[in-house]
C-alpha cells in the first residue's frame, strides 16, 4: 500500500533528530514488515483454520475422549497375603470389584455426553471465532481507509496551498490565505501521521484471531464482503434452532440427565469376588479355599444429596437453553434491523450526499479560482467533504458490524461462496 509507505515514511523524517535512530528501531521492531493482505473472506476463513483457541479446542476434545475412556476402565483386583503362626503358614487371597448392576456402562453414557457438550462447544467457538475475526478485519479496513482518505485530504491541502500561494504571487489572493492554508496544511499531515499507527495497531488486534504474528500483522484488501441481500426473517428464526449454542444446551440436557441417570445407579453396591487359599494349616488335613462375595449395605447413604444436586442441574440445563434461545431470538432481530438500517445510510451517503457535496466542493472552489469565493467557504467545503467520505467509511463499517452480529445470532456464516458485496 504506497499510501501507507509514504506516511510512515513522513511520519520518521518529522521527528527530532536527537531522537529518529531510537524511533527507527522502535517502529522497525513494532512495525514489522506487513503479512500478505487479507481480504474479508481469506481472514474468516484463517480464523476457522489457524486460530489459537483452536489449539484449545482440540485438547478439550482429547480429554473428553480420555475421559470416555477412563469411564469405561474396570477397577484392578486387589492380592493379599497373610501368614499365622496357629493356623495357615500361607494365606493368599484376591478380591475383584465387579459392576454387576450397570454401573461401567452408565458411566461410560455419561462421559460420552459430556464429551457431546465440548464438541458443542467447539463448534460455538468457530463461531465466535468467525465473529471476532469479522469484526477485528472491519476495525483494520476501517482505520486504513481513514488513513487513506486522511492522507487524500493533507494532499489537497498542498494542492489548494499551491493554488493559494500562486494567486498571492499573482496578486489576487491576501497573504491571509496563504498563512491560514499553511497552518490547515499542517493540521492535515498531523492528522495523516497519526492515523498510520492506528492502521498497524488494528492490524495487530486482527493478527490474534487469525493465528498470525502481531507483531508482523497482516494488511487488509477489497471491501467488507457483505451481501446485497439478506434472508428474510421469519427464514433466519426457523433456523435458529441449529445454533451452536442451543445444540450445546441440548448436549447440556442430554448430559445432565446421565449424570442423574448415574448417581441413581450408584446406589447399588459394587459386588467384590473373593477368594482365598489356606496353605499349610496345621488344623486342615490340606489346602483349604474359601471363595465368597462382599459388598456394602446401603442403609445409612442413598445418594439422595448426589442424586438432589444432579436433578437440579437438569432443572438449570433445561432453563439455561430456554433462556439461550430467548436471548438468541433477540439478538436476532436487533441484529437484523440494525444491518437493514446501516445497509440504507451507507448506501444514501455513497449515492447521493457524497457526489453532491464533492460537486458542490468543486464549484466552490472554482469560484475561488475566479475571485467569486473566499477561502474560508473553500476551507469549509474541503472539511465537509472528508468528512462525509469519513462518514461513508464508517456507515459501511457499522453496517459491516450489524452483519457480524446478524451471523453470530444466527449462528452460520450467511456470506455465500464467490457473492459480490453490496455497495
Amino acid at each position: 500500500m504506497r499510501w501507507f509507505k509514504v506516511l510512515a515514511k513522513r511520519f520518521v523524517i518529522r521527528v527530532p533528530r536527537r531522537w529518529a535512530g531510537i524511533l527507527v528501531v522502535g517502529v522497525s521492531l513494532s512495525w514489522a514488515a506487513p503479512s500478505r493482505a487479507l481480504t474479508w473472506a481469506e481472514a474468516r476463513t484463517a480464523a476457522e483454520s489457524r486460530a489459537t483457541e483452536l489449539q484449545v479446542v482440540g485438547r478439550r476434545a482429547d480429554v473428553a475422549r480420555a475421559d470416555v475412556r477412563a469411564a469405561g476402565m474396570l477397577a484392578n483386583p486387589t492380592f493379599t497375603l497373610t501368614t499365622a503362626r496357629q493356623s495357615a503358614r500361607l494365606s493368599t487371597g484376591v478380591s475383584v470389584p465387579l459392576p454387576l448392576f450397570g454401573q461401567r456402562g452408565t458411566a461410560v453414557r455419561f462421559a460420552e455426553a459430556e464429551a457431546g457438550v465440548v464438541a458443542g462447544e467447539a463448534r460455538l467457538t468457530l463461531n465466535d471465532l468467525r465473529w471476532n475475526a469479522t469484526v477485528a478485519w472491519i476495525d483494520a479496513w476501517e482505520a486504513a481507509e481513514r488513513a487513506r482518505l486522511i492522507a487524500l485530504a493533507a494532499a489537497e491541502a498542498d494542492r489548494l496551498l499551491k493554488i493559494t500561494e500562486e494567486r498571492f504571487q499573482a496578486g489576487s489572493a491576501p497573504r491571509l490565505d496563504v498563512v491560514r492554508l499553511t497552518a490547515d496544511r499542517a493540521r492535515a499531515r498531523a492528522e495523516a501521521d497519526a492515523a498510520v499507527p492506528l492502521v498497524a495497531a488494528a492490524a495487530g488486534r486482527l493478527a490474534v484471531w487469525i493465528g498470525a504474528d502481531p507483531m508482523a500483522p497482516p494488511a487488509v484488501s477489497g471491501d467488507p464482503g457483505v451481501p446485497a441481500d439478506l434472508p428474510a426473517l421469519d427464514q433466519l428464526v426457523e433456523g435458529l434452532g441449529q445454533h451452536p449454542a442451543l445444540e450445546r444446551d441440548r448436549a447440556q440436557q442430554g448430559a445432565a440427565g446421565r449424570r442423574l441417570e448415574l448417581e441413581r445407579r450408584l446406589r447399588f453396591p459394587i459386588v467384590s469376588a473373593e477368594l482365598v487359599v489356606n496353605q499349610w494349616d496345621s488344623t486342615q488335613p490340606g489346602t483349604d479355599v474359601i471363595a465368597g462375595a462382599a459388598f456394602e449395605l446401603p442403609v445409612l447413604s442413598q445418594r439422595g444429596g448426589a442424586i438432589a444436586r444432579a436433578e437440579a442441574q437438569r432443572g438449570l440445563a433445561e432453563a439455561t437453553s430456554s433462556l439461550d434461545a430467548a436471548h438468541l431470538r433477540a439478538e436476532l432481530a436487533d441484529a437484523f434491523h440494525r444491518t437493514r438500517a446501516g445497509a440504507s445510510r451507507a448506501r444514501t451517503i455513497g449515492r447521493s450526499a457524497l457526489p453532491a457535496m464533492e460537486e458542490a466542493r468543486a464549484m466552490t472552489e472554482e469560484s475561488y479560482r475566479a475571485g467569486r469565493a473566499d477561502l474560508v467557504r473553500v476551507l469549509e467545503a474541503e472539511r465537509a467533504v472528508l468528512d462525509l467520505r469519513l462518514a461513508e467509511r464508517e456507515a459501511i463499517a457499522a453496517w459491516s458490524r450489524s452483519f457480524a452480529d446478524l451471523e453470530r445470532a444466527v449462528g452460520a456464516s450467511l456470506r455465500a461462496p464467490g457473492a459480490d458485496a453490496a455497495r
